[in-house]
């Protein structure tokens, strides 16, 4: 795939989705040709198993940290190409910018997508030295249903060590107005995010699973979450059970930010604001992680 290749996944939801989709494919073009890119880089065998390598233009002689992003989408779209945009902060670190595909529900249902976005973690692990990454400073995030993925990834230490990932690989982890609570008895009948969960999911019965809040205990990584005070309201009300679950841990290092005016597209696109709070706060974790029992 390519900007000018990407596969027919039909509309967006929304309006404002559909203009976030072609604001992003945009802007990430003007930064491809600012950086250094390597597209379509396979992790596995099928068309949507393939990653995207942003680099600063300039090499360093020191490693770099790197950010693995894993797009939104709602699990049934959406396109790598949309996070490349962010290399316009990233690279002033300088760090280095993994953008992954993930195979798309229905046609693959869960455990699919997550084993893909650990997949990718796990090539990053084998290969991003080559490149001049830091295996050391390995982050994870993603926006809406990608930072879902990041967030269940990062907490399902049991599934990153059966790909050969060492539990504490993932340095920090990023997720972005993100669906935390995926319960269908949360879910209004009949409603698009009741759609887009069972599309998701294999079995309706997997829906605690899948759900990344249910999963606080064991968090390990250093997790910043943020949301926008103008997002999805499930969004907003999955943030706030997702810090009071956090807070359950007394071992979790994590923070949370409330992002003034964000709408659920608009708090991506914060990572062309000029000094914004919550991107530089996450390009200081990225630089620098926080350090953990597990240090």
């Amino acid at each position: 795939m390519s900007f000018d290749n990407l596969p027919d996944l039909g509309p967006a939801f929304t309006p404002a989705g559909e203009a976030y989709s072609l604001w992003a494919i945009e802007e990430s073009k003007k930064a491809a040709a600012r950086v250094r890119v390597e597209f379509d880089i396979p992790f596995g065998g099928d068309e949507f198993q393939k990653l995207d390598l942003w680099l600063p233009r300039e090499r360093s002689a020191k490693p770099l940290p790197v950010l693995i992003y894993v797009h939104g989408g709602g699990w049934t779209r959406g396109y790598k190409e949309w996070n490349g945009f962010m290399m316009e902060r990233l690279a002033r670190i300088p760090a280095i910018l993994v953008s992954p595909n993930h195979r798309l529900a229905p046609r693959v249902r869960y455990p699919g997508p997550l084993d893909d976005v650990i997949a990718a973690v796990a090539w990053v692990r084998r290969h991003i030295g080559a490149y001049g990454g830091d295996v050391g400073r390995i982050s994870l995030g993603g926006h809406s249903s990608g930072g879902h993925l990041a967030a269940l990834a990062a907490l399902r230490s049991d599934r990153l060590e059966a790909a050969g990932v060492p539990a504490d690989f993932i340095k920090a982890c990023f997720p972005l107005s993100a669906p935390l609570d995926l319960r269908l008895d949360r879910c209004a009948p009949g409603s698009m995010r009741e759609k887009l969960i069972k599309a998701f999911l294999e079995r309706d019965d997997q829906d605690r699973e899948a759900s990344a809040q249910e999963h606080c205990m064991r968090a390990t990584t250093p997790m910043l979450l943020a949301w926008g005070s103008e997002d999805l309201p499930e969004v907003q009300a999955h943030g706030r059970s997702m810090v009071a679950a956090m807070e359950g841990n007394r071992n979790a290092v994590f923070e949370h930010r409330i992002l003034a005016g964000g709408t659920h597209t608009g708090t991506h696109k914060r990572f062309l604001e000029p000094n914004d709070p919550y991107v530089e706060t996450l390009c200081a974790w990225l630089a620098a992680p926080p350090r953990t029992a597990m240090s």
